[in-house]
């Protein structure tokens, strides 16, 4: 079972979305790539490279590592998924590219996306300060329900 499992029709519009957007943009969709696409679309966990490797390797057996990472490039490229760096932990992908916060639980990792209002927008930016902000990443690190329940974090 994937976690945090999307709903079909939002799993076939994000997976249409993408490959509409790679189709206009002249990409072959090959079946490799189709795969990727379809677990990051299914997926709203935030999975890390070696997740999205077993998992396309479940739809295509013959897909590579390197194949995998290309295509995370490509699709981080194209600005159809964002990768979450870590310094000190595996960098984890996200098909949601608007600017919202992620909730980092510190005891088991999971990522979850809050979609209310951020703490700043980049229009406020500019306007205060002049930076043109491109993309903002805003991250909340605490404990999810479930790992306050286990251990009263």
């Amino acid at each position: 079972m994937i976690p945090d499992k999307v709903d079909r029709e939002a799993h076939r519009q994000t997976v249409e979305t993408m490959l509409s957007h790679l189709r206009r943009k002249g990409y072959k969709l090959t079946p490799q790539r189709r795969a990727v696409v379809t677990v990051l679309a299914q997926d709203r966990s935030h999975p890390h490279v070696s997740e999205i490797i077993a998992r396309a390797r479940s739809l295509s057996p013959r897909i590579s590592a390197s194949t995998v990472y290309y295509t995370l490039a490509m699709l981080k490229e194209e600005n159809l998924i964002r990768e979450i760096e870590f310094y000190n932990a595996d960098n984890r992908y996200d098909t949601n590219v608007s600017d919202h916060l992620n909730l980092i639980c510190m005891a088991c990792g999971k990522i979850e996306d809050y979609e209310g209002t951020v703490p700043v927008s980049a229009r406020t930016v500019a306007e205060t300060t002049g930076f043109r902000p491109v993309r903002m990443r805003f991250e909340s690190y605490g404990y999810c329900k479930r790992c306050v329940r286990k251990g009263g974090k």
